[in-house]
């Protein structure tokens, strides 16, 4: 061989070995990215379970099981730790307890060692855990003793091996706050911030004030009781649109003094935001998660109590006076008024089938007295509805819309005046005959309202129902307002 032909073939040798080490390279930097998005995906989560936010946590939780999959970190331990907090979720959050010991088995089919996140562990998850660790052939060992968010792994298991990431430092602690700094999070998303409140701390409210970047002030917003202890509230969207922003958390008394604090207006907390580039790693050929747990509807038993009254057109004789029609026909009200209690079912956390009744009180009506016999006007109706129920929202708010059929009948109070001739009732036959218009008895309608959530499982309803009775016409609405809970 020539030297320029060595010379060629030792260049074109150095060239590959190049290209590889940089495939190599970026390759490992690929993956210790996404270990450290899961690692902040599940603080995240954590932060909206422990908030009452289960939707959202369990939303969080599969898009890092999403992430694991398109970097090939399916045995890494940070999913096991993923699969750790889906099962707390779905067993806290959402009360399935079979589907919640699944996860667990599937965490301890990668990390035969681990544990549950002590700052989650309650007697529930306890013996859930205990359950799924039987099963893998183990006895169940103490909650670990690390405080959540959830630890980094020490040695990563899938290759080509990433980094170690560092566990989450400690929760800093002192002036009566318990507090872990958030330093990472995603650009144009809430950020979910927590505090542990002493219980010998004085004070009126505790305050979350963050700082844009670029921005000259700090807004704030009052954090709200979470959990025993514990406070929380959001940097919201509109803050986190920069590379940066600064918060800090203060105890404040009745007149607004500071008396306890993490960090300060010249000496704030700063969280580095990045763009999410989770979307762009997803396999775009790969279905949704089908997984039993992923599909399952979000169960939950349904109960109102509502009250109100309505009004609608009456046409038609009466009931006690059959041989005289109201004319013209006209709009009348539907008495003093209904209860309408409602029993539902969730399908799912936006579907809800349920059985609305209505009994409604009549009142003002007069007796006919003729014949030597007195008919007595009527005093009640009574109607039964099947109800699909849509609703939507976020936070506290949920509008919702409604179909319903049914059957029963809707009663309209009606004055006859001068119709009748001679007058016949009254026990001197003297009165102004008020009588009833029944309608129905086939009742279909749409609906709608909405609900406030006052807390976790109990909500103000005020409700608008409309409804079509048929053979006999009319076009009724029912206005109603109540309270409602879950379970």
């Amino acid at each position: 061989m020539t030297t320029g032909a060595w010379t060629r073939s030792f260049a074109r040798a150095l060239v590959a070995l190049i290209v590889l080490s940089l495939a190599s390279r970026a390759g490992a930097q690929s993956a210790d990215d996404a270990v450290a998005k899961m690692t902040q995906m599940n603080r995240d989560a954590v932060a909206a379970y422990q908030a009452k936010k289960f939707e959202d946590a369990k939303k969080i939780l599969k898009q890092a099981l999403d992430l694991a999959d398109a970097n090939g970190l399916e045995q890494h331990p940070i999913t096991a730790r993923t699969h750790i907090h889906m099962g707390v979720v779905i067993i806290g959050g959402f009360h399935q307890r079979d589907l919640g010991i699944k996860q667990f088995k599937k965490a301890l089919e990668i990390e035969a060692t681990i544990n549950l996140t002590k700052a989650l562990v309650t007697p529930e998850m306890s013996d859930a855990f205990a359950e799924a660790k039987s099963a893998a052939g183990g006895a169940a060992p103490p909650a670990e003793a690390t405080s959540p968010p959830p630890e980094a792994p020490s040695e990563p298991a899938a290759p080509p091996p990433p980094p170690p990431v560092e566990a989450p430092a400690p929760e800093s602690t002192g002036s009566g706050l318990t507090h872990e700094p958030v330093t990472q999070s995603k650009q144009g998303s809430a950020i979910s911030i927590t505090v542990g409140v002493s219980p010998d701390l004085k004070f009126d409210r505790i305050v979350l004030a963050y700082r844009p970047e670029f921005a000259a002030e700090f807004l704030g917003r009052e954090m709200k009781s979470v959990a025993e202890g514990r406070y929380g509230a959001e940097i919201p969207t509109s803050a986190t649109g920069g590379n940066t922003v600064a918060y800090y958390i203060e105890a404040q008394d009745a007149e607004g003094n500071s008396v306890a604090s993490k960090g300060t207006v010249d000496a704030p907390m700063v969280i580095t935001l990045s763009s999410s580039r989770a979307a762009a790693v997803r396999k775009p050929a790969e279905p949704e998660r089908n997984e039993e747990e992923e599909e399952a509807p979000n169960y939950r038993y349904f109960a109102a109590l509502l009250f109100g009254t309505g009004f609608g057109w009456a046409t038609g004789v009466g009931d006690v006076n059959h041989d005289v029609s109201i004319n013209p026909a006209g709009m009348a009200l539907a008495g003093l008024g209904q209860i309408a209690p409602e029993f539902g079912y969730w399908m799912s956390s936006s579907l809800m089938l349920s059985l609305q009744l209505r009994y409604q009180f009549v009142t003002g009506t007069t007796d006919v007295y003729a014949n030597n016999h007195v008919y007595h006007a009527a005093n009640y109706a009574f109607a039964a509805f099947a109800k699909a129920t849509w609703r939507w929202g976020d936070e506290k708010w949920h509008p919702f819309f409604s179909l319903a059929a049914g059957g029963g009948q809707i009663r309209h109070v009606v004055t006859y005046g001068s119709k009748l001739i001679p007058p016949t009732c009254g026990p001197q036959g003297n009165q102004t005959c008020v009588d009833t218009i029944a309608a129905g008895p086939v009742l279909i309608g749409p609906g709608g309202g909405i609900t406030y959530d006052l807390m976790d499982r109990f909500a103000l309803v005020a409700q608008a129902n409309s409804v079509l009775g048929f053979p006999n016409f009319t076009f009724n609405i029912d206005l109603n307002i109540g309270v409602a809970v879950g379970f």
